[in-house]
């Protein structure tokens, strides 16, 4: 009989030439492998410990790569828009959430909020100076003589007018450094003259607050060291003019030209001119208070991302886009609607007294139902989620206490009583009717009175919404 027969489980390489020796079958192999029979205990104990810590190196693989399958169900990003008319409070809330949740990325920027507080400061006084030179035209002409002796301006406020006259150039130097050399027609209504505010810097959108303001500190080229430059002669400038600064607030004069036109600048966004020792010292660095009272006026959506610094999050980032909310910038909210997990609404409600800058015969209150009305009616919003708030109370609870009536704005308030509490709950309410009259199908609504300067109060309120934030992400993807 052939070898191949005679030992089937044998292979031969060469069947038909039996001279060659057969080769043993292929074993699979085995792990761990067996021991032998020759082992030693020290081998044995070796053996054991080798085959625990593969098992324990293989048990730590499996681990991760479960984690690493989870987390990329989950949704890397949360999607939030800042919607609201403009000057409700977007920008103070998304820096509100840039220091709740990113904190160092927030402190580290400081120094480049400098310039823009330095601006909103010197607007301020250029604005008086302004209102100044109106009322007391005689003073500026030499081909006028005053009409009554109360015509011109008195000795000191001359004084002061020329001494602060450098200031104008100051302003526009730093306007320039932040906003860049625009043609006339690119200016926004934020930057042209407004006869009850001081006007304020715009940016383009896409650059960031601060990408435009940020020194390139590694760079020697001859455009950074001008800008520091730039910087020192302004803070130099400041620094002498302090003293000058506070006396021209101080005056009487100033404060009841502002009082008869109805004028209150403490009320106004970028306002410091109750810090101006502070902030013109050479050494000043900004505060987190004065970052978030700090104005500069963003021309279309910006996004912004906000990489959490806090390992418990769900999240890595969120992304929050500030949407421009004059009347001509709304047309492109919509081309955000898509993918958004939440919609956060800021209504002013400081405002009832007051009209949009570009329409004055339109109230702003008025307005902000309005745009509301269309945010709750819109179908591609179907599945989103509404957070209200009702900004600025701080303003409001002035206003009303001061005496100025409710009802005289808004009429369908009558005869209620004309106090805060009572304004806010009526406010609410209607925002709630609107709601729940509108929107396509039930729809839950978070509502919060805030006050967007007082970080500590405002810190509570984005506790609260956290878990609405993150729990519609999670929905978006189905996890929930």
């Amino acid at each position: 009989m052939h070898d191949r027969h005679k030992y089937p489980h044998f292979q031969n390489p060469c069947p038909d030439c039996p001279s060659h020796p057969p080769m043993l079958p292929q074993r699979r192999n085995v792990w761990p492998p067996p021991p032998s029979a020759a082992e030693s205990e020290v081998e044995r104990l070796a053996r054991v410990e080798a085959e625990r810590e593969a098992k324990r190196v293989s048990n730590a693989i499996d681990d991760a790569l479960a984690q690493e399958r989870e987390q990329r169900k989950r949704p890397a990003n949360a999607k939030i828009l800042l919607l609201g008319q403009a000057e409700s409070g977007k920008s103070t809330i998304l820096k509100n959430f840039q220091l709740y949740f990113a904190p160092k990325a927030f402190q580290a920027e400081t120094e480049a909020w400098r310039p823009v507080i330095h601006l909103n400061l010197i607007r301020s006084v250029n604005f008086i100076l302004g209102l100044l030179e109106i009322r007391h035209p005689s003073t500026y002409s030499n081909d006028q003589a005053p009409s009554s002796p109360d015509s011109a301006l008195s000795g000191q406020l001359r004084r002061l007018s020329i001494s602060l006259a450098p200031l104008r150039q100051v302003e526009e130097t730093l306007s320039n450094r932040i906003a860049g050399s625009r043609p006339p027609e690119e200016y926004s209504e934020a930057d042209r003259y407004h006869p009850s505010k001081a006007s304020e810097i715009s940016v383009r959108s896409g650059s960031g607050w601060t990408a435009f303001l940020r020194f390139r500190r590694s760079s020697t080229s001859p455009s950074d060291r001008n800008e520091k430059a730039e910087e020192l002669q302004t803070r130099r400038i400041l620094s002498a003019c302090a003293g000058d600064i506070m006396t021209l607030w101080a005056a009487p004069e100033v404060q009841q030209g502002l009082k008869d036109r109805e004028i209150t600048l403490q009320e106004q966004s970028g306002f410091f001119l109750d810090e101006v020792q502070r902030i013109c010292q050479d050494d000043y660095l900004p505060t987190s208070d004065d970052i978030l009272r700090a104005r500069v006026h963003t021309v279309g959506p910006e996004e912004h991302v906000i990489h959490m610094e806090s390992g418990h999050e769900n999240m890595k980032s969120w992304t929050v886009y500030d949407m421009g909310g004059s009347t001509s910038q709304r047309v492109a909210w919509a081309q955000f609607f898509d993918d958004v997990h939440v919609i956060i609404f800021l209504a002013p409600i400081s405002a009832f007294n007051e009209t949009l800058a570009e329409n004055p015969t339109v109230n702003r209150l008025a307005d902000s139902l309005k745009l509301w009305r269309t945010i709750c009616s819109n179908k591609l919003l179907l599945s989103v989620e509404f957070i209200l708030f009702l900004n600025k109370v701080d303003i409001l609870t002035r206003k009303i206490q001061s005496g100025i009536r409710f009802a005289e704005h808004v009429t369908s308030f009558r005869n209620k009583p004309n106090e805060p509490k009572e304004v806010i709950k009526y406010l609410s309410d209607a925002f709630a009717t609107i709601n729940q009259t509108y929107s396509p199908r039930k729809r839950k609504m978070h509502r919060h009175v805030t006050c967007a300067i007082d970080t500590r109060a405002t810190s509570i309120v984005i506790n609260d919404i956290r878990e609405v934030i993150l729990l519609n992400a999670l929905a978006s993807t189905n996890i929930l």
